[in-house]
Order: C-alpha cells, then sequence, then structure tokens
C-alpha cells in the first residue's frame, strides 16, 4: 500500500519526541558554606583508594563541568569520601581532574547507616594552588542506585531511589552481569559554578 492510498505521514516525516537532555541529569554540587570542608592532606591524592580493603570493587569516574558554560573544569581537586563496606571507617581519596575534566577513584562499594541510602560524598575544588588562585568548594551527595546496593548492601534499606534536589545519581553497570561481587563501574557529570 503507497502513501496516498493509506492517507497515512510517512514514518520518516512524523515528528519524533525528543527528550529536553539526554542520558541522566547530571548531579548539581552546590556551593559550600565557607569552614565548613575537612582539609585536604596531599596523601590522600590518589587513584586507588580502596588499598586491600574488603568490598565490592567500584570504579568510579567523575567528569566536572562547568554549570554556566558546559565546558570541562580542568585542574579541579575532587574529594570523594564514604562509608567503608565492612566497618565505620571513612574511606577517602582525591584526584585532580584531567584537561577534559575527568576524575577517575578504584575503592568499593560504600557501606551505609540503616535505612539509609548508599552514597559518596564528592567535594570538587576549584581554584587554590592547584590552579593559581582562590579555592571555591562545590559538594554533595552520589547515590547508588537501589537496585545496586540492594543486592551489594545488607542491612535495611529504603524501598527506591533517593530523589536528589543536591548532588545526584550515579550511573552504576556490573562487570559482569552475572556477578556482582565481580566489581561495578559508576560514572556521573557533576556541575560546578552558580
Amino acid at each position: 500500500m503507497r502513501n496516498e492510498e493509506s492517507r497515512s505521514t510517512p514514518v520518516i516525516n512524523r515528528p519524533v519526541p525528543r527528550p529536553v537532555t539526554r542520558g541522566p541529569q547530571p548531579a548539581t554540587l552546590p556551593m559550600a558554606e565557607p569552614g565548613n570542608t575537612a582539609p585536604l592532606p596531599l596523601e590522600l591524592v590518589r587513584r586507588d583508594i580502596a588499598g586491600d580493603r574488603p568490598g565490592v570493587p567500584l570504579m568510579l569516574r567523575i567528569r566536572v563541568l562547568d554549570a554556566v558554560h558546559g565546558t570541562a573544569v580542568s585542574a579541579a581537586v575532587v574529594d570523594i569520601r564514604h562509608r567503608d563496606a565492612t566497618t565505620d571507617d571513612e574511606v577517602r581519596g582525591a584526584q585532580v581532574t584531567d584537561t577534559d575534566g575527568y576524575a577517575e577513584f578504584r575503592t568499593v562499594h560504600p557501606g551505609r547507616e540503616p535505612g539509609q541510602h548508599a552514597h559518596i560524598i564528592a567535594s570538587v575544588h576549584v581554584g587554590g594552588y592547584l590552579a593559581g588562585g582562590r579555592t571555591v568548594t562545590y559538594t554533595g551527595p552520589l547515590y547508588i542506585p537501589e537496585q545496586i546496593a540492594g543486592q551489594v548492601v545488607g542491612g535495611l534499606s529504603p524501598t527506591d531511589d533517593p530523589q536528589p534536589g543536591i548532588g545526584g545519581m550515579l550511573t552504576v553497570v556490573p562487570r559482569d552481569r552475572f556477578d556482582l561481587t565481580a566489581g561495578l563501574l559508576a560514572t556521573v557529570i557533576t556541575t560546578v559554578g552558580p
């Protein structure tokens, strides 16, 4: 049957609804209160922050973009910390973003308080002695989707994913779809600025 006979619009000419933004929404990190951020010792600047800690390996890749222009923020210090999977200790480390705004970490899946969502606290330090200026810090939580966290971390868990107004959701995929303990890959784009 031809188009003239069917009196319908050909598929190729039909308007296709497009999402306003493609992919996951960027995590918005608001400016931290002055004097409210922990000092960053230089020995924390390292890619491998898991060491020999037990738990599900997690490769975390964070990209930092300017909220106004959408351009990569290079030479920013990304400082992450989260609860250890098996103890109440804190796991912490930092990386300097590359020219494309990326920082990568090797850690373990975070633990959580009973009834709380599993998350990683990210702080992005822009400026400072690494960039030759004054430091401005943006900070907020990055949440692990409950579909993954519920299978990795025991204990009482919330029933659904958080709806963060501050911070954002990590995109997490297992390295092996049949075995979560083989490791997880997590990515997020964060925006900083006014």
